[in-house]
């Protein structure tokens, strides 16, 4: 059996992380995720994708949102509401008990690392999830107004600002996860995640991008896309406002140095012609998710095509 390394963002890519958890051994199976959506809130370090795949891999994580825990409750903010504290940020009592821990080990000297590890041992995940990287890398949104921390465009404005271009501080001095070696992994799979602001801050960073780009053979993509429209969140949105099309096409043309297998949903087989002329295989399998049999499904024909390619 080989070994794959995930590159995770949120909520699509917590749903295919989920899959692949049920189908391969821990040992077999790591997942790196995007940090750069991290902030400081509150004085608490919030890091909303690692949770959103820690809280998806316990079964604890709440599908009428998409991110947060179940069954959550909101009595911390609505006080904070009452003495008129800043509130657009969505803070569940449950999910602030994970903040404080976290932000607790940090002040202790612990790495993002130990910490999500330990997060995951309290949470009784027994997954290889780590952070892309340990030093801090912030993503910001440009729109024609203003330049938006992410969460104030995805979460504050509702992702409503059109966007125009993407800034990440601080990518020029972060560094892969140095605990996460590259050349132990057959294959690298970029989960269905948002290329540019889930998946583009992780193979940017130096330690990873020259790789990808010297083992496209080891890289396979999900596209995020399927029939035109975003499997989650504002990607279909972002394409049209950047110009491009929404597409599967466009997909392959953002990872064409990166990746040579691309896996494609039936209902976008019309486009595999284009696709193969720009030098990638595809495998056609149904893409969306929704629920654990169709996560466990995808996850186990990526496997499938990936263990006899």
């Amino acid at each position: 059996m080989k070994n794959y390394l995930l590159l995770c963002g949120g909520v699509g890519g917590a749903k295919l992380a989920l899959g692949f958890s049920k189908i391969l051994p821990n040992s077999n199976l790591t997942i790196a995720v995007n940090t750069g959506d991290d902030f400081n809130h509150l004085g608490l370090k919030i890091c909303p994708d690692l949770d959103t795949v820690l809280y998806t891999l316990a079964n604890q994580s709440d599908l009428s949102k998409g991110w947060g825990r179940s069954n959550e409750s909101w009595e911390m903010l609505a006080a904070l509401k009452k003495l008129g504290g800043e509130t657009w940020f969505q803070l569940g009592d449950k999910d602030l008990a994970t903040h404080i821990i976290r932000t607790q080990l940090l002040a202790n000297g612990k790495n993002l690392s130990e910490i999500t590890q330990e997060l995951c041992d309290r949470f009784g995940v027994n997954a290889n999830i780590l952070p892309m990287s340990h030093e801090p890398v912030e993503t910001y949104i440009q729109t024609q107004n203003r330049l938006l921390s992410f969460q104030e465009y995805f979460v504050k404005f509702k992702c409503d600002p059109p966007v125009t271009d993407f800034v990440f501080k601080g990518l020029d001095k972060a560094v892969f996860n140095p605990s996460i070696n590259l050349t132990l992994f057959d294959e690298i799979i970029v989960c269905p995640s948002n290329p540019f602001v889930s998946i583009n801050p992780i193979i940017q960073l130096d330690g990873i991008n020259q790789y990808l780009k010297s083992n496209t053979h080891k890289v396979s993509v999900v596209s995020p896309i399927v029939n035109s429209k975003s499997l989650k969140g504002p990607t279909s949105k972002i394409m049209t406002e950047l110009g491009l099309d929404v597409s599967v096409n466009a997909i392959a043309d953002f990872y064409m140095d990166y990746a040579k297998t691309i896996f494609v949903d039936s209902l976008d087989s019309h486009q595999l012609h284009q696709i193969h002329d720009k030098g990638f295989e595809t495998h056609t399998t149904p893409l969306v998710m929704n629920n654990l049999e169709s996560k466990i499904q995808l996850a186990q024909s990526i496997f499938n095509y990936l263990e006899t390619k």
